[in-house]
């Protein structure tokens, strides 16, 4: 039977709902926070505050994307998923971000074996997270685990520890079935990085490509696509980038090739200037989380793509790319 491994137990597919397919609520240290305080996500009643904001707006679920050693809190996103029981649902991380945020010679994923990560990461996925996400020596397990496994790759290139972290992130998948995705630098290397998961084992319908839209060249999407793997357009209403049409007019287009089935969509809202409850507490206004579905959804819409379409985006694909494929297949 398919299964979605949330933070509070596994649910059937059928009960995920619409979903934000990549997203942030704690971040508490780590190197984005030591480059940018305001990457530092670490309030629990702002984040409380922005979840009922999503749910009001229609959302249901998030897939939180915070992996070890970039300030995952197991504590505090436990706490949320309970403040939330029976409401909405969360699928947390294990794994890695991209390269540079970790050093290539003496951190956790540098000097340990392939072998060695995939057990400890096998471990999260199927006993339950290490409390302090593998910040030392003591490992305190608790029993709520990891749903999806992360990967990253630098700008327009792959690292020798990148390919590494890739690697264990395909063995996890084929140890265990947990689904894979994958963070992209300004939307590069996504067609690279789809190919290696899948050269080394990766299912591609349980693998997700994330930030394309960064880089908003539809044929190399397509390319990617063309792979079997999910792409998750993330990041509306980040004009400093390209503006929400864009990115439509590319979706639809993309439909229109035929890849509806393989799209999916999330705020990426990983900012404490992105989100609506966070900046309430200091006095000012953001649209926040709910942006997704009470401004951008309106705006694909407008540009013709159908409401079957916007809900296999939401709603159909997140409940397959996020299930675990059966191990070893």
């Amino acid at each position: 039977m398919a299964f979605i491994r949330t933070v509070l137990g596994d649910i059937d597919p059928s009960e995920f709902g619409v979903c934000d397919s990549h997203e942030h609520m704690f971040r508490s240290g780590g190197p984005e926070v030591d480059h940018d305080k305001d990457f530092r996500l670490d309030d629990l009643d702002a984040s409380i505050a922005e979840t009922e904001d999503w749910l009001g707006a229609g959302g249901k679920s998030m897939v939180l994307m915070d992996p070890i050693g970039c300030g995952r809190n197991v504590e505090k996103t436990v706490a949320l998923a309970e403040a939330f029981r029976g409401r909405a649902h969360f699928v947390t991380t294990t794994g890695f971000q991209k390269g540079d945020f970790y050093d290539h010679k003496v951190s956790f994923a540098a000097t340990n074996s392939v072998e060695d990560l995939v057990e400890q990461m096998a471990l999260e996925v199927n006993e339950g997270l290490d409390l302090h996400s593998y910040n030392g020596p003591i490992v305190k397990r608790v029993p709520y685990k990891a749903g999806v496994i992360k990967a990253g790759t630098g700008y327009s290139f792959i690292s020798a520890f990148e390919q590494k972290t890739l690697t264990v992130a395909a063995k996890t998948q084929l140890r265990t079935g947990v689904p894979i995705s994958i963070h992209t630098q300004q939307g590069t290397m996504g067609l690279e990085a789809a190919k290696f998961l899948i050269d080394q084992g990766a299912v591609p319908g349980h693998t997700v490509v994330c930030h394309s839209q960064k880089n908003p060249d539809r044929f190399y999407h397509k390319q990617i696509l063309e792979t079997g793997v999910y792409v998750c357009y993330d990041g509306p209403d980040r004009a400093k980038y390209f503006p929400d049409s864009v990115h439509a007019d590319n979706l639809k287009w993309l439909i229109e090739q035929g890849f509806q089935k393989q799209l999916l969509l999330s705020m990426d809202a990983g900012r404490a200037s992105y989100q609506k409850a966070h900046m309430a507490k200091v006095g000012k206004m953001a649209n926040g989380i709910s942006y997704l579905l009470e401004r951008f959804v309106p705006t694909l819409l407008e540009a013709g793509i159908s409401q079957e379409a916007v809900d296999d985006m939401l709603i159909y694909n997140p409940a397959k790319a996020f299930s675990f494929v059966e191990a070893g297949a």
